[in-house]
């Protein structure tokens, strides 16, 4: 029996669909799981620190796996296996950084690992796209520049992966901010990939976007789950991945000021302050308005609490998101803006 004809469309549609439901059944379905093994934090921007489930992250790496296999599988029915390998190397960076992400949010959430072997586990998250990029020479950004493949490929890569999953792990603690800020990372790249005719990135990447849809769901303030390590190392390290597969590396580090910030921030709290534990958390009144917790500012959700402040007259744990959203769409813009210049 012949197999019908699917079209692009409705393959993407139908990965979209099921990433989305994946995500927000499998989120939803979590939330009592976590609170009867009591895998729950304390929701530091709240009055009186209610506890919430942690490590929902997961909900978004099964979405994200199931959604990716389903356009393979009915990429597969239509004949197709163009970019398989591509996709099953991007599958396994995002199962591996999901891996280690869970066994922090699961063996490290009493005391965490340290940020240190953190990064050093994460060096194993490139390997998929370091060996992708070995056999797959044309994926080599940089070749024009006479860098030759395999200082691409050992070590372009991994920095790449690295700084990203990295990145996203160390701007968090506020509801609704890892993902939404994934979220509007994601549809900048898929529009990039548009603008280059790279549909299947762009593809890849909304495919993202719909399993982030699912958890924010849950996520968005006031929270009923937290993304925890689950999410913010396999977010990070699909970013980075994506960036890597359609030839972007400039274009992506171009988007993470607010990353760089949050780093030269952590850099100095602990070489020149000599801060031991850094988080962006404020410190919460009745009326759940937030106050810096100290005079120092450490990261960049103290920044905007200031602005708010000095703004309004008080600061919120929503208002401090969605400004940091409007923030990181502004620079999303510019850098799109200034290719469209270039294009």
């Amino acid at each position: 029996m012949d197999i019908p004809y699917l079209p692009s469309l409705a393959i993407f549609t139908l990965a979209l669909i099921v990433a989305y439901a994946t995500s927000y059944i499998l989120a939803k379905m979590w939330i009592p799981a976590a609170k009867y093994f009591k895998l729950v934090g304390k929701d530091m921007n709240k009055y009186g620190h209610p506890e919430v489930p942690e490590a929902g992250g997961v909900a978004v790496i099964f979405g994200l796996a199931f959604g990716l296999f389903t356009y393979l599988f009915l990429k597969a029915l239509d004949g197709s296996s163009q970019h398989l390998t591509a996709i099953y190397a991007l599958i396994s960076t995002v199962l591996l950084a999901g891996f280690l992400g869970f066994a922090d949010d699961i063996l490290g959430w009493k005391k965490g690992i340290a940020q240190k072997k953190k990064a050093l586990f994460s060096t194993a998250l490139a390997l998929p796209l370091m060996t992708f990029t070995l056999l797959h020479s044309q994926y080599n950004s940089f070749s024009s520049w006479g860098i030759p493949l395999w200082v691409y490929a050992l070590i372009i890569v991994p920095i790449g992966i690295v700084g990203a999953s990295n990145a996203i792990n160390m701007v968090a603690g506020y509801n609704g901010l890892e993902a939404g800020l994934g979220i509007i990372t994601l549809v900048t790249l898929s529009i990039k990939a548009y603008m280059d005719s790279n549909f299947w990135i762009m593809f890849m990447a909304l495919i993202g976007v719909a399993a982030l849809l699912g958890f924010l769901a849950f996520n968005w303030y006031p929270a009923k789950l937290f993304p925890g390590d689950s999410l913010t190392y396999p977010l990070g390290a699909y970013i980075g991945a994506l960036v890597i597969l359609g030839n972007m590396e400039i274009f992506g580090a171009l988007l993470f000021p607010i990353y760089y910030l949050k780093l030269y921030l952590y850099i100095k709290a602990k070489k020149i302050d000599k801060i031991g534990d850094i988080d962006e958390f404020g410190i919460p009144n009745e009326n759940n308005h937030i106050e810096m917790p100290s005079q120092k500012i450490y990261g960049v959700a103290h920044i905007v609490i200031l602005l708010q402040k000095k703004l309004r007259g008080y600061a919120t744990e929503r208002g401090v998101v969605t400004t940091l959203y409007i923030f990181h769409s502004l620079i999303c813009g510019i850098v799109l803006s200034l290719y469209l210049l270039m294009y």
